[in-house]
């Protein structure tokens, strides 16, 4: 007995610790033609560990049964050509089994019954057998639901037998798949026992090789080290808090524990965490946006999300303020923006009642400058300086009256001179230059008396007409300078440009009435003033 624990003892010296492993995980959650197996997926989660633990893993998701015989395949090639110390298998689905023997089922299978089981999914004596090709230990993790009421054809029952004709050297555990996932995980710490996993794992059961004295890896196992520095590096890059507590969760007295301490603790203090935790509102967030251009920072957009723009801002506030530009705010620094936008707000408007007083001096100084609406040429300079100033309706107004009264009296003198002549003619010209003239009716009926009316000329009862139609229109004098503007803007010399039609306006109205295909008269026709119009915005949209 001696002689063979000292040749065991020697083995061990000379054997180095780890020659190489390989391992096969498959997680079937998703059936064709059976029950769904919710979490299954996770035994995908053992990958990283088992990875980190020098394996050569193969692994699957919702495979078909000619998929699973690739993957198994493959794995027995690789075996048999490279060898391997530790074999770990990780199946997660539904499985059958019959008098005989059991099967993994693939996602395709549909109630084979006996005579096609070996179609409908992977024999698990062959996976044992070709896991027990292992030179040193081989293990088969089995996860399932219980299907026995379902219909899996003649002579398949579900679920896994009571017990399985297992090979020497293998060990095989089964249970649910969470403690699965937990006791797979537990085995991979170096020293640890499968028979004391199993015992201390709620749910689990062995059978087979289940050695109660050899851990799976030896205790001091090399990749150990490897793992924590594996498993710090992969936290640091994730750089979560989620991150740093898996990384203690599995190595929490390991060579980075504090400073995964530390990292967390960073993490909950960042300056991200900290504006997170003030929840803040849309509303809110507008309102800093708000504050901050008020301040002169451009948050390209006042719509309550924190983008580059607003992001940006906030650093160049902070930096403004001896602050960490971080970019991100505090319950303090939100205070503190407020209030130095309240403050230059106070500030702004102050700035604008100083510009808006100061503008209304000059405004009235102004205004009394130019003789305080005394006369035409005043009042001129004063709007032109002041389009929008105090007294700006007051000068129109006045103006308007001056204009009128200068109407007024280009009125009387034509009319006069007309007297003078007291000719037809004469007092067609006057009712020409002055159709809605004070003077009008004197006019008609003195032309009445000259040449009393004969049988109506067609061509002068349109002239009648269309200045009929005219005087309809009601024009008023700042509508008829308006018309005598735009004929001019048009290239239609109108002559004076005063609001009275004189001969030169009704010639240009009779040439802009040729021009848009109107009956020629040379009195304005509401037809003439839409064309005119149309034309107008026709220009200032090209």
């Amino acid at each position: 007995m001696r002689l063979g624990f000292l040749v065991l003892f020697v083995l061990l010296l000379v054997k180095p610790l780890y020659a190489g492993g390989l391992a096969l995980v498959i997680a079937n959650d998703s059936y064709d033609h059976a029950p769904n197996l919710r979490g299954a997926e996770q035994v995908l989660d053992l990958t990283a560990a088992l990875e980190i633990a020098g394996f050569q893993v193969v692994s699957g998701r919702n495979l078909t049964t000619e998929e699973m015989r690739a993957q198994l395949s493959g794995s027995y090639a690789q075996l048999r050509r490279d060898g391997a110390d530790r074999v770990i298998v990780v199946l997660a689905g539904h499985f059958v089994h019959s008098r005989s023997g059991a099967w993994f089922l693939g996602v395709d299978a549909d109630e084979p019954g006996l005579a096609l089981a070996d179609g409908a999914g992977l024999r698990l004596d062959v996976i044992m057998e070709i896991a027990s090709g292992a030179a040193d230990a081989a293990q088969l993790w089995l996860a399932g639901a219980d299907l026995s009421r379902g219909s899996y054809g003649d002579g398949l029952d579900g679920g896994l037998p009571p017990r399985l004709l297992v090979p020497q050297g293998v060990g095989v555990v089964r249970g649910p798949v969470p403690q699965v996932v937990q006791g797979a995980r537990a085995i991979l710490r170096p020293g640890a026992i499968l028979s004391d996993v199993v015992d201390q794992t709620r749910n689990l059961s062995g059978e087979g090789t289940i050695s109660p004295l050899v851990p799976f890896l030896p205790a001091g196992f090399a990749p150990l080290a490897r793992a924590d520095r594996q498993a710090w590096a992969d936290a640091q890059e994730t750089d979560t808090e989620a991150a740093y507590q898996s990384y203690l969760e599995r190595f929490p007295n390991g060579l980075n524990a504090q400073a995964a301490r530390g990292a967390i603790d960073r993490l909950r203090n960042s300056p991200e965490r900290i504006e997170d935790a003030l929840a803040l509102t849309r509303d809110e967030r507008r309102a800093i946006q708000r504050d901050l251009t008020t301040m002169g920072f451009n948050t390209r957009g006042i719509d309550g999300i924190f983008g580059p723009g607003t992001r940006g801002a906030i650093r160049g506030w902070q930096g403004g303020n001896d602050l960490d530009e971080t970019g991100f705010l505090t319950r303090e620094q939100v205070m503190q923006l407020a209030g130095q936008a309240a403050r230059r707000t106070a500030e702004i408007e102050a700035e604008e009642r100083a510009r808006r007083e100061a503008a209304e001096r000059d405004d009235r100084a102004f205004w009394d400058a130019t003789g305080a609406g005394a006369d035409e040429a005043g009042l001129r300079s004063y709007l032109e300086r002041f389009p929008e100033g105090i007294f700006a309706g007051l000068a129109r107004d006045r103006l308007e009256q001056m204009e009128g009264a200068q109407r007024q009296q280009r009125d009387r003198a034509a009319w006069e001179q007309a007297r003078r002549r007291d000719s037809v003619d004469a007092y067609e010209s006057y009712l020409v230059a002055w159709p809605e003239g004070e003077f009008t009716a004197e006019a008609l009926a003195r032309i009445d008396a000259l040449d009393p009316p004969t049988a109506p000329d067609p061509e002068d009862q349109a002239r009648a007409n269309a200045r009929a139609a005219e005087s309809a229109l009601g024009l008023t004098g700042p509508t008829r300078l308006m018309i005598e503007q735009r004929l001019a803007g048009m290239g239609f010399d109108p002559g004076a440009t005063d609001g009275a039609f004189d001969a030169d306006s009704r010639q240009a109205i009779e040439r802009a009435q040729q021009h848009f295909d109107l009956q020629a008269t040379g009195y304005v026709t509401q037809d003439l003033i839409t064309k005119m119009l149309s034309d107008t915005l026709r220009s200032f949209f090209d």
